[in-house]
């Protein structure tokens, strides 16, 4: 029996962020500056064991 390859998108947002421009304002910041720092600062904000993480 054959099983036919579905295309599956991860997630909405993954599409939405496909569709804008490389060259858009947003992606550029997101391209220059690390944020990530962000995240240690807010982790006694969030609940580790339920939910999506803070981004």
């Amino acid at each position: 029996m054959l099983v036919k390859n579905v295309f599956r998108q991860n997630s909405f947002y993954t599409a939405l962020y496909q569709m804008i421009p490389d060259n858009h304002i947003l992606k550029q910041i997101d391209s220059a500056i690390d944020l990530s720092f962000v995240n240690d600062l807010l982790a006694d904000r969030y609940c580790k064991n339920f939910g999506r993480p803070a981004k």
